[in-house]
Formats: structure tokens, sequence, C-alpha cells
């Protein structure tokens, strides 16, 4: 349905294009997802979507970091929310794998992402998201094994790649297997969590 057209500022124009676009790639793909709907979906014109982006390929980049970032927003709120467990607030983080929109559309771009490498804009847009990811994740477990959430000989850039695999997993899972991955997500992050654990890393020494 086209939305009533309404003044905006440049950069909340920009944010509307990047809102919407999010929602059409995630669900229709690359190429499915038409900038005719996109701009209808946040009220303005096809003409004006090319004002704020050059090409296609431009606003998916775009849109794949802007998404990017809301979704460190999310694990920073679920982190304050999840109190002294920083491992709680991974698991937490993939107990919603499978239902929070968010969740689910980060991890379809990013999909979607590997596939068109090939797009210089793409590429770079990709390569900063992954960095960006993976050192957050870097910081929350340097932060867990601090409070002895996680053990000592880990090499954490490792486990960081591991997890990047991990919620790729699930965004496939979901993608073919909805009601599984509702059910199994929580689960095979809490065996991830595991076996970063110090108590697991006991076990093995008996």
């Amino acid at each position: 349905m086209v939305q009533e057209r309404i003044r905006l500022t440049s950069e909340d124009r920009r944010t509307a294009i990047l809102d919407a676009a999010q929602h059409e790639f995630a669900r229709k793909g690359f190429r499915g997802a038409g900038t005719a709907d996109i701009a209808a979906r946040c009220g303005c014109s096809e003409p004006m979507l090319y004002k704020h982006f050059a090409s296609k390929q431009e606003l998916f980049a775009a849109v794949l970091t802007h998404a990017g970032a809301l979704m460190g927003q999310r694990v920073d709120a679920l982190l304050d929310e999840s109190g002294d467990s920083v491992m709680a607030a991974l698991v937490e983080v993939a107990e919603l794998a499978a239902t929070d929109e968010l969740i689910v559309e980060v991890m379809r771009l990013r999909m979607l992402a590997a596939s068109l490498v090939d797009e210089p804009a793409v590429r770079e847009a990709l390569d900063e998201n992954m960095r960006f990811m993976r050192a957050r994740v870097v910081a929350m477990l340097t932060r867990a094994r601090d409070r002895g959430e996680v053990r000592a000989d880990l090499d954490l850039e490792h486990v960081a790649w591991l997890w990047v695999g991990f919620t790729l997993s699930c965004g496939f899972r979901h993608a073919l297997e909805p009601e599984a991955a509702l059910e199994d997500s929580p689960f095979v992050a809490r065996t991830f969590v595991q076996m970063l654990s110090p108590d697991n890393n006991a076990e093995e020494a008996e």
C-alpha cells in the first residue's frame, strides 16, 4: 500500500528509505526487491530514492551498514538488561534469532550480501559489517573472560568467527525450517556458550 507522502528532512527521508529497503531486501532478495516498491513503502517517489542513492547496489550496501548499526544497538540493550552475565546476553540474542524481526532481517541481509561480493560497494559494506560485528563480540567475550565466564586459553578472534558462523547457520535454518529454528536456536547457543565455559575446560583437563 502506498503511504501518504509527507515532507521530511533529507536525513529523515534517507532513513525512511533505508528502513523500507531493509524490509524489502530481506523478504524478496536483491533482484526481487524493486526500487519502485521500496519508494512506495516509504512514501516517496522513485526519482527521490535515486537522489539519495545512485544505484540499487549502493542502496543495498547502505542498508547493510544501517541494519548492522541497529543490530549493535539491540545487542547493547540486551547487555544492559542481562545484568552481570555477558554470556546470558549472547544466549538471549540466539533465542530471539528466529522471532525478532530485526535480527532475522540482519541475518538474511548478511547471507544475501555474501552472494553479492562482486559488487564493490556491497563488498566494502559487508567487510565493515563483519569487522564491526567481530570487534563487538571480542569486546563482549573479553568482558566475560575478565569475569570468569570464558576460558582463558581461547583465541577470542577465532571464537568471534565461530559466532559469525553460528548466526549465519541460524539464518539458513530460519529460511528453510523456521519452526525448527525457533526450537533449536536457544539449544545451539547454550551449547556454544558451554564450550567457552571454564568448567568445560576443567572437565577436559581431567
